[in-house]
């Protein structure tokens, strides 16, 4: 019983937190964004190069909605200035992700949804901490 409280314990601890939160989060929001890419570069063969903006275009709406609801639960900025420093930041990473997709593809001569992948991950990180730091109060 005891191991179990102590489990159970430490499941609520490391779930409270603020990254285990993002990275559940943002994960859900990834298959979202990655099911939204290969439908748009390989269902309706359109270049990765315009599904990728487009997809990330659909995961920062998504993002911004759940950070305010399920992570970040402080507010710095009224709604609609927090959305627009939201979508500046995310510019940055549309850039990420298109530079690093397109080193994926076009040096490394893989597929283009492997390149997402990478990209995806890299930006997970640039998209926590600008949040953090820079635009909810956390």
């Amino acid at each position: 019983m005891k191991n179990e409280n102590s489990l159970r314990s430490l499941v609520k601890h490391y779930l409270g937190m603020q990254l285990v939160r993002y990275f559940i989060m943002a994960a859900i929001i990834v298959c979202i964004e990655l099911a939204s890419f290969a439908i748009i570069n390989i269902g309706l063969n359109v270049s990765y190069l315009i599904a990728t903006p487009v997809s990330m275009g659909i995961g920062i709406v998504l993002n911004w909605y759940f950070s305010q609801k399920l992570v970040f639960k402080n507010r710095k900025y009224k709604p609609h200035i927090e959305f627009t420093l939201v979508l500046i930041a995310s510019l940055v990473g549309v850039a990420i992700q298109l530079v690093v997709t397109a080193f994926v593809v076009e040096i490394l001569h893989m597929l283009p949804i492997l390149g997402k992948v990478l990209a995806i991950i890299v930006t997970f990180f640039w998209n926590f901490w600008i949040r953090k730091k820079y635009i909810f109060a956390e």
